[in-house]
């Protein structure tokens, strides 16, 4: 068996919270760099109706992530639950299945985006204006898939190991490379659309060499060997299982920026649209630290459940509430009482401060709950009990949200569109409230 490089059962468990929530929650934020930068280098230098265009594209990385993450998240839950157990051989399996499911997975993503342009592109909401930008965009991005999930799961794999700084170094080093290249390609040869689709794609395919390097050079717990690749039915069936909450958040936040995008244009044309752009990217800052604090401690309660050390599992739960909490209250402040400098930063003009700094505050006016109910959701997928987490899911992104972004626009004009999150995410912290608060029961009955 490996030697555990930390001792999840018996460890300070803050200190270790931190030690592995921190780099995960800096990972997911580097992920989302790969968009965001490109935004703000677009916004900047190629005006509104370019970076509309790459905001109707932003379904592609909900889609490449949704694949990526329930084989990894799934991958490394298991990873995570056979080390608890000491089970050297299942802890392999767990990561080959998943390297092969990933792979499978983003190539016929692939094939299917570049085969389909022109109505995938209308599905996302393009407008006439937006579209020769959008298409640009997207015929690159879509070469990217298979480096975005194997990024993905290699950062996923190098945390479980118990190295979370070299997780974050994975994404980082693509981040890193995209930030650099857009610069280049976007100021200095005046590419647009173009050079930033070509820098997030040539980030991802650093990424994806260094994860590989650490992973298939024995920097890990990972042991390669040609039988881990070989698919086992039940292994894989589990593992998706596992993961799918995950692919139900992604497919959702996709799904739900195509009917924002849809209602902005409607309402308020290609500035509403971009102001949407700024608003889902600082969202990401929101969403991405709070999961990856829920993914941070996902070998911790994963390793003390296989254990049967149920306590523990709710002790770091309520720890890691209280942090998560904290983290999205910062976020939330800055929103609060710098919207004009946030919108700035992503190239706004006037019109987009008229619509955006009312609706980036509406749209996060209670933005610390988020917090919970992100860890609430990884929570249940990290103790192999994915229903809740599916349910919180479905019912916070889609059953609550889209009705409230058809019908609150109708009654309250376009701001209505901006209170439909907030309304919604209250209704979803009351039900993972009620989930968790039950599951706590259940666990320390065992």
């Amino acid at each position: 068996m490996n030697k555990k490089s930390v001792d999840y059962l018996n460890g300070r468990l803050f200190p270790m919270i931190l030690k592995f929530s921190i780099p995960a929650a800096v990972s997911l934020l580097i992920t989302a760099v790969y968009n965001i930068v490109d935004r703000m280098f677009v916004g900047n230098f190629n005006g509104t109706s370019a970076l509309a265009g790459l905001s109707v594209c932003f379904p592609l990385s909900y889609m490449m992530m949704a694949f990526a993450l329930t084989c990894s998240a799934g991958g490394s839950t298991f990873f995570s639950l056979f080390s608890g157990q000491n089970e050297e051989d299942k802890m392999n399996k767990s990561f080959g299945n998943a390297f092969v499911l990933v792979c499978f997975f983003e190539i016929m993503l692939t094939i299917l985006l570049l085969l389909f342009p022109a109505p995938v592109l209308k599905i996302f909401g393009v407008t006439q204006t937006s579209y020769p930008y959008a298409i640009s965009y997207y015929r690159i991005v879509a070469l990217g898939c298979l480096f975005q999930g194997l990024s993905q799961l290699f950062c996923d794999f190098v945390r479980v190991s118990g190295k979370p700084v070299l997780g974050m170094c994975v994404m980082g080093i693509g981040a890193a490379t995209n930030i650099v290249l857009d610069a280049v390609f976007i100021i200095v040869f005046d590419w647009g659309v173009v050079g930033a689709a070509g820098a997030t794609v040539i980030g991802q395919i650093f990424s994806a060499l260094f994860g590989a390097y650490l992973v298939f050079g024995k920097k890990t717990q990972v042991t390669i060997s040609p039988g881990i690749f070989r698919l086992e039915k039940g292994l894989c069936q589990r593992i998706i299982s596992c993961g799918f909450s995950f692919f139900v958040a992604q497919m959702a936040m996709g799904f739900i920026s195509l009917v924002y995008n849809s209602q902005l244009g409607k309402y308020g044309g290609d500035i509403a649209i971009s102001v949407y752009a700024v608003v889902s990217s600082i969202m990401t800052f929101v969403i991405m630290p709070a999961s990856g604090i829920s993914q941070g401690i996902q070998p911790i309660v994963g390793n003390n459940y296989g254990g049967g050390n149920y306590k523990r599992v709710i002790q770091t739960l309520f720890q890691a509430s209280v942090f998560s909490v904290s983290i999205t209250c910062v976020i939330w402040l800055a929103v609060l009482f710098f919207p004009r400098q946030i919108l700035a930063a992503f190239g706004g003009t006037e019109e987009m401060f008229r619509i955006g700094i009312t609706g980036l505050r509406i749209n996060f006016c209670i933005t610390p709950v988020l917090g919970f109910v992100m860890l609430a959701t990884t929570f249940f997928q990290s103790i192999n009990r994915p229903a809740p987490s599916i349910a919180i899911t479905i019912l916070r992104q889609i059953v609550f949200l889209v009705p409230f972004i058809i019908i609150f626009p109708v009654l309250f004009g376009i701001n209505g569109i901006f209170f439909a999150q907030p309304i919604s995410d209250l209704l979803a912290t009351i039900l993972s409230l009620y989930l968790v608060l039950r599951e706590r029961k259940r666990i320390l009955a065992l």
